[in-house]
């Protein structure tokens, strides 16, 4: 029964050992052992990697960072480890591997090894890479875009602001000329009364007021012309007034709609920084 079992568990592991790259490593990462997929992973012959450091392997910027130290403090704590990692060849080339590190306790308790076990994943890495970088360049794109279009807005609803404001002056203006107007055609009213009288005046005059009452006629006249020369003003200058103000309502909601949008963009623009950082977190190594 025991023969058995252990024919069984010697064709188990070496049906692992032939399918699988692994290595193993004491507690302080000096390389124990590395099986032949492994060594013709990383390029080196497994005698060669007899010795050598886990940092001999690693990119020097993750070597260097507090991860790298963290990550050994971990493992010898008995802490397991499964991510994707990057690594660098004997030729120097980056090795990408989907791996599994398994701190091995001995009866005390104490991590007396560290066995890693990894799949080689360095052409669908290459393609994520360059899938998220593709990404990236379009999702800058479209912020350039996005921003020019928001500052366009910026500058039109400046604009919007500064005629609305203009019309408002038009607006008050055009009131006051509406006012004088309104003088204006009071003293052709006035006028024409005092042309009238003017007029009654030089008939009971008889011959002698002849003359006058061409005078008091010319008055008459100038106050009708006068008066229907303001009521035409008037006439032109409501009719202004309601054009001014109508394009004031417009210009306000243009302007609104503007603020709106403005908002509307820079909802988008948090949409694609947050798609930006989610393609950053797609390259993320260990």
């Amino acid at each position: 029964m025991v023969a058995e079992l252990q024919t069984k568990m010697s064709i188990f592991f070496k049906a692992v050992n032939q399918s699988l790259a692994i290595i193993t490593f004491d507690p302080h990462g000096t390389i124990l052992f590395a099986n032949q997929n492994f060594a013709q992973l990383i390029g080196y012959s497994s005698e060669e990697l007899e010795g050598m450091h886990h940092r001999q392997l690693c990119p020097e910027a993750f070597v260097s960072s507090p991860d790298y130290k963290n990550f050994w403090i971990n493992l010898g704590h008995g802490v397991a480890f499964h991510d994707k990692v990057e690594r660098i060849t004997k030729a120097g080339s980056s090795l990408w591997l989907d791996a599994m590190y398994t701190p091995v306790l001995n009866e005390e308790g104490t991590v007396e090894a560290v066995v890693k076990i990894a799949t080689d994943i360095t052409e669908q890495e290459t393609v994520l890479q360059q899938s998220a970088s593709e990404f990236r360049i379009v999702v800058e794109e479209m912020t350039a875009s996005t921003n020019e279009v928001h500052e366009a807005s910026l500058t039109i609803a400046k604009n919007m602001e500064a005629l609305n404001m203009e019309s408002d002056g038009v607006k008050k203006n055009i009131e006051q000329i509406q006012s004088i107007a309104s003088f204006v055609k009071e003293i052709a009213a006035r006028s024409k009364i005092l042309g009238l009288n003017a007029s009654i005046e030089a008939a009971r005059a008889g011959e002698h007021g002849r003359g006058f009452a061409v005078v008091a006629n010319e008055v008459q006249n100038l106050a009708q012309t006068s008066e229907e020369a303001a009521d035409n003003i008037s006439d032109q200058l409501k009719n202004i007034l309601y054009s001014v103000a109508t394009m004031i309502e417009k210009v306000k909601e243009i302007t609104s709609k503007i603020e709106s949008n403005t908002t509307s963009i820079e909802e988008l623009n948090e949409a694609y920084n947050h798609i930006a950082a989610t393609a950053e977190n797609l390259t993320v190594t260990h």
